[in-house]
């Protein structure tokens, strides 16, 4: 049988080479268009789904609130308030119940109802308008019956908002998983070309795996939380649109990130000041400016006392977190020596610790530690480390501080012997809102790490942390040290 010739061989090399190439163009295009179509269907569905039912629950309530200084004083201006608000409600109700919006036949059931119940809710109270009563006892009665009925409607529109929040996080996994498919099927195409000998395929899978590599690498930012990471792709083609489409979802994402954040932040805010007068008015009452107290209500007012400081500590933590993250706290850079700072410290903490029947020792740096700092927000710090350490140590077990310094940076350790934190662990402790399996259930909001970590990176320098369950924790952060004196 003959061999083929060089010729023949180069023309198979060429038609397989054309043959792979055709196939890998084919399957990127199939999966570009795939996250082109989840990205756009996260953008104008999920978002706009959730956004509507936002604003639906936000309405609903409003709506409930609006009726009763109507059904008391009957004056038109909230006549027309409610007027206008139901129609935005009925707007609401049409598009969540709408074919474009619904996932499956449960959610047409369930948002169908509530579309149902909204009608008749409104057709009921635009009965009752003509004929209203001018007694208390019924209109308390009409109050409690609308207030019931807007409860049951915010409950499904909060239904079909979490529904939309659950198919944008599903789709972000798809998302990654198609990304890692994409990078898989390149490998092998690379394979393919350089087994023939030719090196077109290797250029084309240098580009094309440099743009997939950005898209993996943001689709992974994204599923760390991180909505703020842009695609540098410029190009017009498939890839160029699957950026343009990331890059709009990861603004959109990021807006709802900060909407999350500036709503706890009001919400903390709101809450404070009620707290607040609350708190007052316990102390007041422990006093006994309201006259004296028996043992028990002495008892049961000091418990209140001791949940509002809670309360008021948790509102504290959560502002003071937003702040962070909005980059809106100024720090008052000022050198400072850590050995002043720390000696400081340890006789605010002293009586603390001695409560809880442990030790503090202190190992100081024989020389200065000079660092530019914020002394109050590193006192802060101080406080959120030391006081756990002292929390989850055993009665007579000690808490060691020590104080190192090398020419880049001066290290601050913290360690204890109590619990200890799984592995696994570790790698989370820094996040807001964690708490490790083995410390859960102690008191605390898994806030106080969060923040120092925060407020060390904002010093330019890091915190970390090494444990032993059963063993003990070390928690370490390091500042930049300012250049020592000259002798």
């Amino acid at each position: 049988m003959r061999k083929p010739g060089l010729f023949e061989r180069l023309m198979i090399a060429y038609v397989v080479f054309v043959v792979v190439l055709i196939g890998l163009n084919m399957v990127l295009l199939y999966v570009s268009s795939r996250l082109g179509h989840i990205t756009s269907d996260i953008y104008l569905v999920d978002y706009r789904k959730k956004e509507v039912s936002d604003k639906l629950i936000a309405d609903l309530i409003s709506f409930e609130e609006t009726t009763k200084p109507y059904l008391l004083l009957q004056q038109d201006t909230y006549w027309r308030l409610i007027e206008e608000k139901a129609q935005g409600i009925t707007r609401a109700w049409d598009y969540l119940s709408g074919p474009q919006t619904l996932y499956d036949e449960q959610e047409r059931e369930i948002m169908g109802e509530g579309r149902f119940l909204w009608a008749a809710f409104l057709a009921k109270f635009h009965e009752r308008v003509p004929d209203l009563p001018q007694d208390t006892v019924t209109l308390e009665k009409i109050f409690l019956d609308n207030e019931t009925a807007i409860d049951e409607l915010v409950g499904i529109a909060r239904f079909a908002n979490a529904r939309a929040v659950e198919s944008m996080d599903r789709k972000i996994v798809d998302l990654k998983g198609l990304s890692d498919d994409l990078v898989r099927f390149t490998w092998w195409a690379l394979g393919m070309a350089l087994s023939i000998g030719l090196i077109v395929p290797l250029v084309i899978y240098r580009s094309i795996t440099r743009d997939l590599g950005r898209i993996k690498k943001g689709i992974q930012r994204i599923s760390n939380g991180d909505f703020s990471f842009k695609l540098p792709i410029d190009s017009r083609d498939e890839l160029g649109v699957l950026a343009n489409s990331f890059n709009e979802m990861t603004a959109r994402l990021q807006e709802l990130d900060d909407m999350k954040s500036e709503f706890i932040s009001i919400v903390s805010h709101e809450l404070k000041t009620p707290l607040t007068s609350m708190k007052e008015a316990a102390n007041l009452l422990l006093e006994g400016v309201g006259g004296t107290l028996a043992d028990k209500q002495h008892r049961l007012v000091s418990i209140m006392n001791q949940g509002i400081m809670r309360l008021l500590r948790i509102i504290d933590e959560l502002l003071e977190i937003t702040r962070l993250e909005g980059g809106m706290v100024r720090l008052g850079m000022v050198q400072h020596d850590m050995n002043a700072i720390v000696a400081a410290f340890v006789q605010e903490i002293k009586p603390f610790a001695d409560n809880q029947g442990v030790m503090i020792d202190v190992a100081y740096f024989e020389e200065t530690c000079m660092v530019m700092a914020d002394r109050n927000k590193i006192v802060q710090v101080l406080t959120n480390l030391t006081h756990n350490a002292i929390k989850y140590s055993q009665n007579g077990q000690g808490v060691e501080i020590r104080i190192t310094r090398d020419s880049d940076c001066v290290t601050v350790e913290i360690e204890d012997h109590g619990t200890g934190i799984p592995e696994e662990d570790l790698p989370l402790i820094f996040d807001k809102f964690y708490q490790s399996k083995i410390t859960r259930g102690h008191s605390g909001t898994g806030l106080g790490l969060a923040i120092a970590k925060r407020i060390v990176e904002a010093h330019g320098g890091d915190i970390r942390a090494y444990s032993q369950v059963e063993k003990g924790s070390v928690f370490v952060f390091a500042l930049p040290a300012l250049p020592r004196s000259p002798a």
